[in-house]
């Protein structure tokens, strides 16, 4: 095989163990792994999943071309603590730092034998990431760290005091494993980037790599009339559609404040996905409370993967009302709205507001400001239909797909390990 996985190997492929240790977490974690694990095959090299429980079965279309090690064959999986994480947080939280200590301390076992040439984190705890990376100091492969959020200060953190407190001391004990056995980040956007470095104090060498979500265009296209009779949806004018699991940090409160300041215009909203710091019934007396029975269409609930497609074909555009704690990556942004070219409305927060500012995929208005994104809204609706089109195609040349992600991340491991090798 050619390609830069041999670059400096020659016909020997370079060696990368990918620790997770929830990969059966709700959410994009083992969708992420699991994609960025076989393009990194595809690109010729041996690389090794070991994690708790993986299903790659629900992710890809071809078999996977990777090796998969479930830590004592799944006995690690996560479900039940994923079902406690709204009625027994600390039940979740127990869980996430057993799997953090079960799995990559066997991971760092398991390394010394197949002595792998990268070794690239995710989701593990980051105090207990720093203590293994001590006890495990010698002669270990470089490791490449994966941070979604740059909350590691006092106000960024979205917690209670002691858990405040928790994330400066969490800070201070990785910031000292930086350049030791970290030898560099990956993150999800130049917001991230910047607040990393100023929260951990690095020096403009210690490389901070900024590598955006991946996903694929899709395979079926629907018509907006299609899509809106597979899901039962009659109304013709225009639709918006906030999808994903239902969190406050999502700013669903602003939503519907905003849609009561415009009485007079004709849309629809379609509120998508699992209730999560909410209760169903909370959702629908927030619609009462702002008058909205006429204007909201709720489908609560877990949408299966071969629906989604239809979410997004019917809609016209995508909101993103995001309050101020938000400091998560854009991958609700690029993997869906952008894969299908729909324009958004997106509140100025994280790396969302400077990227569809910089690539103009849509209106971008304050965060928590129910007035801001009245107008945004109000604007979005007067725009030409020529206009829409121009920020969807925008936003579509902006995404990044599995492969070119798994790209830019070998890029980042060859300018790490290629100088140790010399």
């Amino acid at each position: 095989m050619a390609g830069m996985a041999h670059s400096y190997y020659g016909k020997i492929r370079m060696k990368i163990l990918f620790v997770q240790p929830t990969a059966d977490k709700k959410g994009h974690y083992g969708k992420y792994s699991i994609n960025l694990c076989q393009e990194l095959a595809r690109l010729g090299n041996k690389v090794v999943l070991f994690t708790n429980k993986a299903t790659p079965e629900h992710f890809l279309k071809d078999a996977p071309l990777f090796k998969i090690i479930e830590w004592r064959d799944g006995k690690y999986a996560f479900g039940r603590f994923d079902s406690a994480r709204k009625s027994n947080p600390l039940v979740y939280i127990y869980g996430y730092l057993r799997n953090s200590f079960v799995i990559f301390m066997a991971a760092l076992r398991y390394a010394r034998q197949y002595r792998p040439d990268i070794i690239q984190v995710t989701d593990v705890e980051f105090g207990i990431l720093s203590l293994s990376l001590i006890f495990f100091s010698k002669n270990i492969a470089p490791v490449i760290l994966l941070i979604h959020a740059p909350n590691f200060s006092f106000s960024k953190y979205p917690g209670n005091i002691l858990f405040r407190c928790y994330k400066v001391l969490q800070r201070e004990i990785l910031r000292r494993r930086m350049g030791q056995q970290i030898k560099a980040i990956a993150t999800l956007g130049e917001y991230h980037k910047e607040e990393l470095q100023k929260q951990f104090g690095l020096k403009p060498r210690f490389p901070v790599e900024v590598i955006y979500d991946g996903a694929e265009p899709p395979a079926v296209h629907f018509s907006r009339e299609e899509a809106r009779q597979k899901l039962g949806i009659e109304y013709p004018g225009i639709l918006f559609l906030l999808f994903g699991i239902l969190r406050k940090d999502k700013g669903i409160e602003y939503l519907f404040e905003a849609a009561s300041r415009l009485p007079n215009n004709d849309f629809r909203i379609l509120i998508a996905g699992s209730p999560f710091d909410y209760a169903a019934k909370d959702i629908s007396d927030l619609v009462m409370k702002f008058g909205l029975e006429d204007k909201i269409i709720l489908r609560l609930g877990y949408v299966k993967d071969e629906e989604l497609p239809f979410y997004f074909y019917a809609a016209d555009g995508v909101i993103f009302p995001y309050r101020k704690i938000y400091t998560g990556g854009t991958g609700p942004l690029l993997k869906e709205a952008a894969m299908f070219k729909k324009p958004v409305i997106v509140s100025n927060v994280s790396e969302m507001g400077r990227l569809v500012k910089k690539r103009e995929m849509g209106l971008v208005v304050e965060a928590e400001d129910s007035s801001s994104l009245a107008q945004g809204m109000r604007e979005f609706l007067s725009a030409p239909a020529k206009q829409r089109i121009e920020w969807g195609e925008n936003a579509f040349r902006a995404a990044n797909t599995w492969q070119k992600m798994a790209r830019q991340y070998l890029s980042l491991y060859e300018r790490i390990v290629i100088p140790a090798k010399n």
